[in-house]
């Protein structure tokens, strides 16, 4: 997990320039709900005050991170269809609603969930290209 706390730029491009928020949590967080594994979640924020957040997760095995995976799949309304995007490893899910975006993927032992909080009408939708990002800097860390 410190590979990927390693290869986190302070700054991501989209249709907007997003960069670390380190006033929450000093910029990491650890969430509560991962449970058999290590997990860190990082916040962005652009200069329209518009958030998200990242959250990595490293489970002792491929089955307990697909547990994760299905446990949050099955808390989020509005999820479309599962592994809808190319390119994405499978299995993933991205939803979107009316006030924010979420991208879960499953990556052998990894989970990561992006998290698009933002109002409607102040930018287009980066979900799957900040989930881009994400597995981007996941497969940097397992190369470091």
């Amino acid at each position: 997990m410190q590979e990927v706390l390693d290869n986190l730029p302070n700054e991501i491009f989209t249709d907007t320039q997003w960069r670390r928020d380190y006033t929450k949590f000093d910029g990491v967080e650890t969430p509560p709900n991962v449970l058999n594994g290590k997990a860190a979640r990082v916040y962005y924020r652009d200069q329209a005050a518009n958030v998200f957040n990242m959250t990595f997760g490293q489970f002792d095995t491929p089955a307990a991170a697909l547990a994760h995976y299905e446990r949050l799949k099955g808390i989020r309304e509005g999820i479309e269809a599962e592994n809808s995007e190319a390119g994405f490893p499978q299995p993933h899910v991205i939803g979107r609603g009316l006030y924010g975006s979420v991208a879960l993927i499953v990556d052998e032992e990894f989970f990561v969930e992006v998290l698009v909080e933002r109002a409607p009408g102040t930018s287009a939708n980066p979900t799957v290209a900040i989930a881009k990002r994400a597995l981007a800097i996941l497969d940097a860390a397992r190369n470091s």
